[in-house]
């Protein structure tokens, strides 16, 4: 059922806006919440080359009540700079000093939450380990500093994450995938998800991966991270599975609900409205 709110005094509503970036603009979208006051507010970041921007998502953590903020990156989708790995790791750490600083769009600055999908999922990952950022949930997440391992377990595996550097490379400025697959490679240890696992040790996550996920698979991209969060002692992981592939095609209204679920258990908001989606509940596994 949609929440049809009239004339209220404070309506949900989406802004354009321009993040002012090392290296330029970042061109950014903001979807608030319904309601007066701050709200808490997540950070939404796709992957590459960012054809599936996940507004629907946005869209359902709005209606629970979160303000949702999604930028593109330097040398992408039109955002000023070239593009590499380690500017979308400074460009999401701008943003977020972005929502700390800004006294406009009702951002509660105690309630900043990152999700992030595909390689997004990494930036999100390295984002959440920020004293700033309460929880983060990683959908299909691309541990892009790992493609040399990767590459020892499963050939196939690292050709495919190779491949779509490649493609990527059409839509991002100022890069080729060689040059992608060069910058993965030589600062693996900085870029790799692992190198967080202390950090993200102390705070709340969830990570959905799907078993026809052939790009970046699991077991190779969310599996080591769990495993090292819990070498540090994390406790507050959480993982599900599901039956879909990277894009989670046939289970978006699942993966949301879940999704928005978790981030209010984290937060405390009200319970969502629940839509009637005709998407077929599949087998799933949680642990």
């Amino acid at each position: 059922m949609e929440e049809h709110y009239g004339a209220c005094a404070k309506r949900p509503d989406l802004y354009g806006i321009i993040i002012p970036g090392k290296r330029g603009r970042l061109l950014s979208v903001l979807y608030t919440a319904e309601g007066a006051g701050v709200h808490p507010t997540v950070i939404l970041l796709h992957g590459i080359p960012g054809c599936e921007q996940n507004f629907d998502l946005a869209q359902a953590l709005r209606r629970v009540g979160f303000h949702v903020l999604t930028f593109h990156y330097s040398g992408n989708w039109g955002s000023d700079g070239n593009y590499s790995l380690r500017n979308d790791l400074e460009d999401a750490q701008t943003v977020l000093d972005f929502v700390l600083s800004d006294e406009t769009y009702g951002f509660d600055k105690n309630r900043i939450y990152a999700v992030g999908h595909s390689l997004g999922g990494f930036v999100c990952g390295q984002l959440t380990a920020r004293p700033e950022i309460k929880g983060g949930v990683l959908l299909m997440p691309c541990d892009i500093g790992r493609i040399r391992q990767i590459s020892l377990q499963n050939k196939e595996t690292a050709a495919g994450i190779r491949a779509v550097l490649e493609d990527s490379a059409h839509w991002l400025n100022g890069v080729t995938g060689e040059e992608l697959l060069r910058e993965a490679e030589e600062h693996g240890r900085q870029l790799c998800l692992e190198s967080a696992a202390r950090q993200l040790a102390k705070k709340p996550l969830l990570c959905i991966t799907g078993t026809l996920d052939t790009c970046t698979p699991g077991r190779y991209h969310c599996s080591p991270l769990m495993e090292a969060i819990r070498a540090e002692g994390g406790t507050l992981l959480k993982s599900l599975e599901f039956p879909t592939d990277h894009f989670f095609s046939d289970y978006r209204l699942t993966v949301a609900e879940y999704v928005t679920e978790f981030l209010e258990g984290l937060d405390g908001t009200r319970s969502p409205a629940r839509g009637s989606g005709t998407e077929s509940e599949c087998s799933h596994s949680i642990s």
